[in-house]
Protein backbone atom coordinates (compact mmCIF):
# COMPACT_ATOMS: atom_id res chain seq x y z
CA UNK A 1 0.00 0.00 0.00
CA UNK A 2 0.99 3.19 -0.31
CA UNK A 3 1.36 4.34 3.19
CA UNK A 4 1.68 8.32 2.44
CA UNK A 5 -0.93 8.55 0.61
CA UNK A 6 -3.63 6.36 2.22
CA UNK A 7 -6.32 7.17 5.04
CA UNK A 8 -7.37 5.72 8.02
CA UNK A 9 -10.61 3.47 7.05
CA UNK A 10 -8.40 2.61 3.77
CA UNK A 11 -5.50 1.78 5.92
CA UNK A 12 -7.94 0.00 8.66
CA UNK A 13 -9.93 -1.98 5.23
CA UNK A 14 -6.37 -2.91 2.64
CA UNK A 15 -3.79 -1.91 5.30
CA UNK A 16 -4.08 -4.47 8.27
CA UNK A 17 -2.96 -8.43 6.92
CA UNK A 18 -5.84 -9.85 9.20
CA UNK A 19 -8.38 -8.15 6.95
CA UNK A 20 -8.06 -10.54 3.95
CA UNK A 21 -8.62 -13.45 6.69
CA UNK A 22 -11.49 -11.76 8.08
CA UNK A 23 -13.61 -11.65 4.89
CA UNK A 24 -12.11 -15.13 3.91
CA UNK A 25 -13.73 -16.89 7.10
CA UNK A 26 -17.02 -14.74 6.39
CA UNK A 27 -17.00 -16.78 3.74
CA UNK A 28 -16.26 -19.90 5.09
CA UNK A 29 -18.94 -19.48 7.50
CA UNK A 30 -21.63 -18.79 5.17
CA UNK A 31 -20.52 -21.92 2.96
CA UNK A 32 -20.88 -23.58 6.39
CA UNK A 33 -24.50 -22.29 7.25
CA UNK A 34 -25.86 -22.91 4.06
CA UNK A 35 -24.73 -26.24 4.16
CA UNK A 36 -26.48 -26.48 7.79
CA UNK A 37 -29.95 -25.09 5.93
CA UNK A 38 -29.78 -28.08 2.87
CA UNK A 39 -29.15 -30.39 5.51
CA UNK A 40 -25.48 -31.61 4.98
CA UNK A 41 -23.94 -30.11 8.27
CA UNK A 42 -25.09 -30.49 11.43
CA UNK A 43 -26.46 -27.07 13.31
CA UNK A 44 -23.82 -28.17 16.18
CA UNK A 45 -21.14 -28.56 13.65
CA UNK A 46 -21.62 -25.36 12.31
CA UNK A 47 -21.91 -23.73 15.79
CA UNK A 48 -18.91 -25.41 17.12
CA UNK A 49 -16.39 -24.01 14.39
CA UNK A 50 -18.25 -20.71 13.97
CA UNK A 51 -17.67 -19.97 17.73
CA UNK A 52 -14.16 -21.65 17.81
CA UNK A 53 -12.51 -20.75 14.19
CA UNK A 54 -9.59 -18.51 14.89
CA UNK A 55 -6.40 -17.77 12.70
CA UNK A 56 -3.34 -15.44 13.63
CA UNK A 57 -1.00 -14.12 10.79
CA UNK A 58 1.47 -15.23 12.33
CA UNK A 59 0.52 -18.85 12.00
CA UNK A 60 -0.62 -18.51 7.94
CA UNK A 61 2.43 -16.38 7.26
CA UNK A 62 4.62 -19.45 8.85
CA UNK A 63 2.50 -22.22 6.87
CA UNK A 64 2.64 -20.22 3.35
CA UNK A 65 6.64 -20.06 3.68
CA UNK A 66 6.24 -24.27 4.16
CA UNK A 67 3.16 -24.47 0.88
CA UNK A 68 3.67 -21.29 -0.86
CA UNK A 69 0.02 -21.15 -1.01
CA UNK A 70 -2.02 -18.33 1.30
CA UNK A 71 -5.21 -20.15 1.17
CA UNK A 72 -4.08 -23.61 2.04
CA UNK A 73 -2.02 -22.17 4.49
CA UNK A 74 -5.45 -20.10 5.92
CA UNK A 75 -7.04 -23.15 5.94
CA UNK A 76 -4.74 -25.22 7.91
CA UNK A 77 -4.33 -22.47 10.39
CA UNK A 78 -8.05 -22.23 10.96
CA UNK A 79 -8.46 -26.05 11.24
CA UNK A 80 -5.55 -26.07 14.44
CA UNK A 81 -7.91 -23.76 15.57
CA UNK A 82 -10.44 -25.84 16.17
CA UNK A 83 -8.23 -28.90 17.13
CA UNK A 84 -7.08 -26.58 19.63
CA UNK A 85 -10.76 -25.64 21.01
CA UNK A 86 -11.34 -29.24 21.47
CA UNK A 87 -13.82 -29.52 18.46
CA UNK A 88 -11.22 -31.25 15.80
CA UNK A 89 -13.92 -33.73 14.80
CA UNK A 90 -15.40 -30.61 12.58
CA UNK A 91 -12.14 -29.44 11.02
CA UNK A 92 -12.17 -31.65 7.95
CA UNK A 93 -15.57 -29.49 7.01
CA UNK A 94 -14.19 -26.28 6.27
CA UNK A 95 -13.29 -25.58 3.08
CA UNK A 96 -15.04 -28.80 1.62
CA UNK A 97 -15.56 -29.14 -1.73
CA UNK A 98 -14.76 -25.45 -2.57
CA UNK A 99 -12.06 -23.92 -4.52
CA UNK A 100 -9.64 -21.19 -3.18
CA UNK A 101 -11.65 -18.75 -5.47
CA UNK A 102 -15.30 -19.80 -4.03
CA UNK A 103 -13.90 -17.84 -0.95
CA UNK A 104 -11.62 -15.25 -2.28
CA UNK A 105 -13.99 -13.92 -4.84
CA UNK A 106 -16.76 -13.72 -2.95
CA UNK A 107 -14.31 -11.90 -0.24
CA UNK A 108 -12.70 -9.80 -2.76
CA UNK A 109 -16.32 -8.21 -3.91
CA UNK A 110 -16.94 -7.66 -0.47
CA UNK A 111 -13.99 -5.88 0.55
CA UNK A 112 -14.37 -3.76 -2.94
CA UNK A 113 -17.82 -3.34 -1.79
CA UNK A 114 -16.53 -1.21 1.37
CA UNK A 115 -13.47 0.25 -0.25
CA UNK A 116 -15.99 1.68 -3.22
CA UNK A 117 -18.62 3.11 -0.34
CA UNK A 118 -15.90 5.14 1.58
CA UNK A 119 -14.64 6.22 -2.08
CA UNK A 120 -18.47 7.45 -2.67
CA UNK A 121 -18.17 9.29 0.60
CA UNK A 122 -15.42 11.11 -0.30
CA UNK A 123 -16.43 11.85 -3.45
CA UNK A 124 -19.70 13.17 -2.71
CA UNK A 125 -18.23 15.89 -0.25
CA UNK A 126 -16.33 16.99 -2.93
CA UNK A 127 -18.98 17.45 -5.39
CA UNK A 128 -20.70 19.28 -2.42
CA UNK A 129 -18.28 21.61 -1.84
CA UNK A 130 -17.48 22.31 -5.59
CA UNK A 131 -21.29 23.04 -5.39
CA UNK A 132 -21.33 25.30 -2.56
CA UNK A 133 -18.18 27.28 -3.85
CA UNK A 134 -19.89 27.68 -7.37
CA UNK A 135 -22.69 28.99 -5.59
CA UNK A 136 -20.57 31.44 -3.70
CA UNK A 137 -19.14 32.31 -6.61
CA UNK A 138 -21.68 32.54 -9.42
CA UNK A 139 -21.02 36.08 -10.14
CA UNK A 140 -17.24 36.31 -9.95
CA UNK A 141 -16.61 37.39 -13.24
CA UNK A 142 -13.43 36.25 -14.94
CA UNK A 143 -11.79 35.55 -18.25
CA UNK A 144 -11.94 32.56 -19.66
CA UNK A 145 -8.83 31.06 -21.35
CA UNK A 146 -9.07 28.37 -24.58
CA UNK A 147 -5.77 27.32 -25.95
CA UNK A 148 -4.17 29.63 -23.17
CA UNK A 149 -5.40 32.18 -24.96
CA UNK A 150 -8.10 35.31 -23.42
CA UNK A 151 -11.61 33.98 -24.65
CA UNK A 152 -14.45 35.28 -23.59
CA UNK A 153 -16.18 36.46 -19.95
CA UNK A 154 -17.18 33.42 -17.63
CA UNK A 155 -17.56 33.09 -13.99
CA UNK A 156 -15.61 31.15 -11.13
CA UNK A 157 -18.59 30.03 -10.16
CA UNK A 158 -19.33 28.24 -13.84
CA UNK A 159 -16.25 26.60 -13.87
CA UNK A 160 -16.82 25.09 -10.14
CA UNK A 161 -19.99 24.21 -11.33
CA UNK A 162 -18.23 22.16 -14.39
CA UNK A 163 -16.35 20.42 -11.90
CA UNK A 164 -19.60 19.12 -9.80
CA UNK A 165 -21.58 18.15 -12.51
CA UNK A 166 -18.48 16.23 -13.64
CA UNK A 167 -18.03 14.74 -9.82
CA UNK A 168 -21.64 14.03 -9.96
CA UNK A 169 -21.45 11.61 -13.64
CA UNK A 170 -18.45 9.77 -11.73
CA UNK A 171 -20.66 9.29 -8.56
CA UNK A 172 -23.17 7.91 -10.78
CA UNK A 173 -21.10 5.18 -12.30
CA UNK A 174 -19.78 4.53 -9.29
CA UNK A 175 -23.33 3.79 -7.81
CA UNK A 176 -23.84 1.03 -10.65
CA UNK A 177 -20.21 -0.85 -9.72
CA UNK A 178 -21.25 -4.76 -10.09
CA UNK A 179 -20.63 -5.90 -6.73
CA UNK A 180 -23.38 -7.83 -6.49
CA UNK A 181 -21.94 -11.30 -7.50
CA UNK A 182 -20.05 -13.96 -6.65
CA UNK A 183 -19.21 -17.60 -7.63
CA UNK A 184 -18.71 -20.63 -5.47
CA UNK A 185 -19.00 -23.59 -8.10
CA UNK A 186 -15.89 -25.43 -7.81
CA UNK A 187 -12.77 -25.98 -9.87
CA UNK A 188 -13.50 -25.06 -13.13
CA UNK A 189 -17.24 -23.16 -12.34
CA UNK A 190 -18.96 -26.56 -13.60
CA UNK A 191 -20.59 -26.99 -9.83
CA UNK A 192 -19.11 -30.56 -10.22
CA UNK A 193 -19.33 -31.93 -6.06
CA UNK A 194 -21.04 -28.96 -5.30
CA UNK A 195 -24.59 -28.65 -4.82
CA UNK A 196 -25.91 -24.21 -6.79
CA UNK A 197 -28.14 -24.49 -3.81
CA UNK A 198 -25.16 -23.79 -1.33
CA UNK A 199 -23.58 -20.73 -3.81
CA UNK A 200 -26.90 -19.77 -3.63
CA UNK A 201 -27.58 -19.83 0.10
CA UNK A 202 -23.93 -18.59 0.91
CA UNK A 203 -24.08 -15.91 -1.28
CA UNK A 204 -27.58 -14.81 -0.15
CA UNK A 205 -25.79 -14.83 3.30
CA UNK A 206 -22.92 -12.43 2.07
CA UNK A 207 -25.63 -10.10 0.48
CA UNK A 208 -24.36 -11.02 -3.11
CA UNK A 209 -26.10 -13.09 -5.78
CA UNK A 210 -24.97 -16.30 -8.10
CA UNK A 211 -23.23 -15.01 -11.66
CA UNK A 212 -24.81 -16.94 -14.13
CA UNK A 213 -21.41 -18.59 -15.89
CA UNK A 214 -17.97 -18.36 -14.67
CA UNK A 215 -14.65 -20.39 -14.62
CA UNK A 216 -12.42 -20.88 -11.76
CA UNK A 217 -12.98 -17.04 -10.89
CA UNK A 218 -15.02 -14.23 -11.84
CA UNK A 219 -14.21 -12.78 -14.84
CA UNK A 220 -12.34 -9.66 -14.60
CA UNK A 221 -14.23 -7.25 -16.78
CA UNK A 222 -16.25 -6.37 -13.76
CA UNK A 223 -12.88 -5.37 -12.14
CA UNK A 224 -11.46 -3.28 -14.91
CA UNK A 225 -14.58 -1.84 -15.57
CA UNK A 226 -14.85 -0.40 -11.32
CA UNK A 227 -10.98 0.80 -12.42
CA UNK A 228 -11.68 2.45 -15.67
CA UNK A 229 -14.74 4.24 -13.32
CA UNK A 230 -12.32 4.84 -10.51
CA UNK A 231 -9.65 6.15 -13.12
CA UNK A 232 -11.83 8.85 -14.65
CA UNK A 233 -13.14 10.13 -11.25
CA UNK A 234 -9.68 10.97 -10.62
CA UNK A 235 -9.08 12.35 -14.12
CA UNK A 236 -12.37 14.54 -13.23
CA UNK A 237 -10.10 15.58 -10.04
CA UNK A 238 -7.37 16.26 -11.87
CA UNK A 239 -8.78 18.23 -14.59
CA UNK A 240 -9.89 20.61 -11.51
CA UNK A 241 -6.75 20.80 -10.46
CA UNK A 242 -5.40 21.84 -13.45
CA UNK A 243 -7.59 24.44 -14.18
CA UNK A 244 -6.65 25.51 -10.52
CA UNK A 245 -2.77 25.55 -11.28
CA UNK A 246 -3.36 27.90 -13.95
CA UNK A 247 -5.18 30.29 -12.20
CA UNK A 248 -2.66 30.09 -9.51
CA UNK A 249 0.19 30.80 -11.62
CA UNK A 250 2.32 34.34 -10.90
CA UNK A 251 1.42 35.79 -13.85
CA UNK A 252 -2.34 35.24 -13.19
CA UNK A 253 -2.63 35.00 -9.34
CA UNK A 254 -6.19 34.75 -9.05
CA UNK A 255 -6.61 31.70 -6.99
CA UNK A 256 -3.82 30.48 -4.33
CA UNK A 257 -3.64 27.15 -2.02
CA UNK A 258 -4.46 26.95 1.45
CA UNK A 259 -1.80 27.31 3.26
CA UNK A 260 -0.28 27.09 7.32
CA UNK A 261 1.49 30.05 8.85
CA UNK A 262 4.82 27.84 8.22
CA UNK A 263 4.76 26.37 5.55
CA UNK A 264 7.71 26.39 2.79
CA UNK A 265 7.30 25.62 -0.78
CA UNK A 266 10.86 26.23 -2.26
CA UNK A 267 14.69 24.93 -0.28
CA UNK A 268 16.01 27.86 -2.36
CA UNK A 269 13.45 30.59 -3.20
CA UNK A 270 11.97 31.48 0.05
CA UNK A 271 9.64 33.40 -2.00
CA UNK A 272 7.59 31.00 -3.51
CA UNK A 273 3.86 29.55 -2.91
CA UNK A 274 4.59 26.54 -4.52
CA UNK A 275 0.98 24.67 -5.23
CA UNK A 276 1.88 21.26 -3.60
CA UNK A 277 -1.36 19.65 -3.02
CA UNK A 278 -3.05 20.95 -6.37
CA UNK A 279 0.13 19.23 -8.04
CA UNK A 280 -0.52 16.08 -6.03
CA UNK A 281 -3.76 15.79 -7.16
CA UNK A 282 -2.20 16.49 -10.79
CA UNK A 283 -0.10 13.43 -10.71
CA UNK A 284 -2.04 10.49 -8.72
CA UNK A 285 -4.31 10.08 -11.67
CA UNK A 286 -1.26 8.74 -13.60
CA UNK A 287 -0.92 5.90 -10.92
CA UNK A 288 -4.59 5.32 -11.32
CA UNK A 289 -4.91 5.44 -14.93
CA UNK A 290 -1.63 2.89 -14.96
CA UNK A 291 -4.04 0.51 -12.70
CA UNK A 292 -6.78 0.52 -14.91
CA UNK A 293 -4.60 -0.01 -17.70
CA UNK A 294 -3.28 -3.15 -15.64
CA UNK A 295 -7.14 -4.34 -15.00
CA UNK A 296 -8.04 -4.67 -18.85
CA UNK A 297 -4.67 -6.80 -19.44
CA UNK A 298 -6.54 -9.75 -16.43
CA UNK A 299 -9.27 -9.64 -18.32
CA UNK A 300 -7.75 -11.64 -20.61
CA UNK A 301 -7.41 -15.06 -18.71
CA UNK A 302 -7.51 -18.17 -20.38
CA UNK A 303 -9.57 -20.93 -19.98
CA UNK A 304 -10.55 -21.93 -16.59
CA UNK A 305 -7.99 -19.83 -15.70
CA UNK A 306 -4.49 -19.11 -14.72
CA UNK A 307 -2.86 -17.11 -11.64
CA UNK A 308 -1.07 -14.00 -13.56
CA UNK A 309 -4.03 -11.71 -12.26
CA UNK A 310 -3.73 -12.65 -8.44
CA UNK A 311 -0.51 -10.82 -7.85
CA UNK A 312 -1.29 -7.78 -9.86
CA UNK A 313 -4.62 -7.51 -7.94
CA UNK A 314 -2.89 -7.50 -4.47
CA UNK A 315 -1.80 -4.10 -5.63
CA UNK A 316 -3.60 -2.35 -7.93
CA UNK A 317 -6.77 -2.54 -5.83
CA UNK A 318 -5.87 -1.24 -2.61
CA UNK A 319 -3.87 1.02 -4.14
CA UNK A 320 -5.91 2.40 -6.80
CA UNK A 321 -9.12 3.09 -4.31
CA UNK A 322 -6.49 3.88 -1.23
CA UNK A 323 -5.48 6.68 -3.94
CA UNK A 324 -8.66 8.20 -5.23
CA UNK A 325 -10.13 8.05 -1.40
CA UNK A 326 -6.92 10.13 -0.45
CA UNK A 327 -7.53 12.58 -3.53
CA UNK A 328 -11.34 13.22 -2.93
CA UNK A 329 -10.96 14.26 0.43
CA UNK A 330 -7.67 16.26 0.25
CA UNK A 331 -9.57 17.64 -2.88
CA UNK A 332 -12.18 18.37 -0.87
CA UNK A 333 -10.15 20.47 1.45
CA UNK A 334 -8.49 22.68 -1.35
CA UNK A 335 -11.93 23.87 -2.45
CA UNK A 336 -13.26 24.66 0.67
CA UNK A 337 -10.20 26.68 1.83
CA UNK A 338 -9.32 27.78 -1.54
CA UNK A 339 -8.12 31.47 -1.49
CA UNK A 340 -9.79 33.31 -4.65
CA UNK A 341 -8.72 36.91 -5.62
CA UNK A 342 -11.92 38.22 -7.23
CA UNK A 343 -10.28 42.12 -7.83
CA UNK A 344 -7.33 40.47 -9.52
CA UNK A 345 -9.92 37.87 -11.68
CA UNK A 346 -11.81 41.45 -12.70
CA UNK A 347 -8.20 43.10 -13.36
CA UNK A 348 -7.36 40.58 -15.46
CA UNK A 349 -10.42 40.71 -17.30
CA UNK A 350 -10.74 43.95 -17.90
CA UNK A 351 -7.56 45.46 -18.29
CA UNK A 352 -4.91 43.14 -18.77
CA UNK A 353 -6.88 41.10 -21.58
CA UNK A 354 -7.11 45.15 -23.36
CA UNK A 355 -10.88 44.06 -23.89
CA UNK A 356 -10.25 41.81 -26.80
CA UNK A 357 -12.14 39.44 -25.34
CA UNK A 358 -15.65 41.39 -26.89
CA UNK A 359 -14.37 40.92 -30.40
CA UNK A 360 -17.78 38.87 -31.18
CA UNK A 361 -20.09 41.20 -29.56
CA UNK A 362 -18.55 43.90 -31.54
CA UNK A 363 -18.49 41.75 -34.62
CA UNK A 364 -21.86 40.65 -34.45
CA UNK A 365 -23.27 44.15 -33.20
CA UNK A 366 -21.88 45.49 -36.58
CA UNK A 367 -23.65 42.79 -38.99
CA UNK A 368 -26.55 43.60 -37.15
CA UNK A 369 -25.90 47.36 -38.49
CA UNK A 370 -25.34 45.71 -42.40
CA UNK A 371 -21.14 45.26 -42.10
CA UNK A 372 -20.70 41.89 -43.63
CA UNK A 373 -19.25 39.44 -41.69
CA UNK A 374 -15.55 39.18 -43.37
CA UNK A 375 -15.32 42.60 -43.33
CA UNK A 376 -16.57 42.83 -39.47
CA UNK A 377 -14.32 40.04 -39.00
CA UNK A 378 -11.36 41.44 -40.53
CA UNK A 379 -11.86 44.57 -38.98
CA UNK A 380 -12.44 43.39 -35.13
CA UNK A 381 -9.24 41.22 -35.78
CA UNK A 382 -7.29 43.67 -36.85
CA UNK A 383 -8.09 46.26 -33.98
CA UNK A 384 -7.59 43.74 -31.39
CA UNK A 385 -4.37 42.69 -32.43
CA UNK A 386 -3.56 46.66 -32.49
CA UNK A 387 -4.84 46.95 -29.06
CA UNK A 388 -2.88 44.23 -27.59
CA UNK A 389 0.35 45.99 -29.34
CA UNK A 390 -0.42 49.41 -28.47
CA UNK A 391 -1.57 48.55 -24.87
CA UNK A 392 -4.89 50.73 -24.72
CA UNK A 393 -8.17 48.97 -24.22
CA UNK A 394 -9.76 48.05 -27.90
CA UNK A 395 -13.01 50.41 -27.27
CA UNK A 396 -10.35 53.18 -27.92
CA UNK A 397 -9.05 51.44 -30.85
CA UNK A 398 -12.57 50.87 -32.35
CA UNK A 399 -13.37 54.67 -31.58
CA UNK A 400 -10.56 55.85 -34.31
CA UNK A 401 -9.99 52.54 -36.67
CA UNK A 402 -11.58 52.94 -40.01
CA UNK A 403 -13.91 49.82 -40.87
CA UNK A 404 -11.78 49.26 -44.00
CA UNK A 405 -10.10 51.08 -46.76
CA UNK A 406 -13.85 51.33 -48.39
CA UNK A 407 -15.50 52.28 -45.52
CA UNK A 408 -13.80 55.24 -43.34
CA UNK A 409 -15.95 55.32 -40.59
CA UNK A 410 -14.89 53.73 -37.44
CA UNK A 411 -17.42 51.23 -34.85
CA UNK A 412 -18.41 54.20 -32.91
CA UNK A 413 -19.77 56.03 -36.06
CA UNK A 414 -21.64 52.76 -36.74
CA UNK A 415 -22.47 52.33 -33.68
CA UNK A 416 -22.90 55.17 -31.52
CA UNK A 417 -20.89 55.51 -28.08
CA UNK A 418 -23.85 54.34 -26.15
CA UNK A 419 -24.36 50.25 -28.62
CA UNK A 420 -20.25 49.97 -28.69
CA UNK A 421 -19.80 50.64 -24.80
CA UNK A 422 -22.22 47.95 -24.12
CA UNK A 423 -20.27 45.88 -26.09
CA UNK A 424 -17.63 45.77 -23.29
CA UNK A 425 -20.42 45.17 -20.40
CA UNK A 426 -19.01 41.70 -19.48
CA UNK A 427 -21.85 40.79 -17.14
CA UNK A 428 -24.51 41.80 -19.25
CA UNK A 429 -23.07 39.51 -21.59
CA UNK A 430 -22.60 36.42 -19.80
CA UNK A 431 -25.43 36.74 -16.84
CA UNK A 432 -28.73 35.17 -18.59
CA UNK A 433 -26.51 32.18 -19.93
CA UNK A 434 -24.78 31.64 -16.39
CA UNK A 435 -28.42 32.08 -14.85
CA UNK A 436 -29.66 29.57 -17.10
CA UNK A 437 -26.83 27.00 -16.15
CA UNK A 438 -27.09 27.21 -12.77
CA UNK A 439 -30.90 26.73 -12.89
CA UNK A 440 -30.42 23.77 -15.31
CA UNK A 441 -27.88 22.42 -13.29
CA UNK A 442 -30.18 22.73 -9.91
CA UNK A 443 -27.91 25.22 -8.41
CA UNK A 444 -29.49 27.92 -6.30
CA UNK A 445 -29.33 31.24 -8.44
CA UNK A 446 -28.07 34.12 -6.31
CA UNK A 447 -28.54 37.71 -6.86
CA UNK A 448 -25.73 40.24 -7.74
CA UNK A 449 -24.08 42.21 -4.61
Amino acid sequence: MLTRYTLAPMRQLWGREEAKFEFWLKVELAILKARVQLGDLSPEAFSAISKNASFTVARINELEAEFDQDMIAFVVTVQESLTAAGVEEFAPELHKGVTSYDIEDPALILMLREANTLVLEELRRLRDALSQKAKEHQWTLMIARTHGQYAEPTTFGQLLLVCAEAMQRSIARLEQAEFNEGKISGAVGTYAGINPEIEFLALRELGLKPAHAETQILQRDRHAAYLADLAIAAATIEQMSRTFWEMMRSDAHELEEPRSERQRGSSAMSHKKNPILTERLMGMPRLIRGYAHTAMENVATPEARDISQSSVERHIFPDATALVHYMASRATTLVARLVVFKDRMRDNLENRTHGVWATQQVRITLMNEGISYDAAYLYTQQAAFNAVERSVHMQEVLSEMPISREDSRTARDVLGEGKLVQCFNADAYVRPGISHIFCVAGAVVSQPR
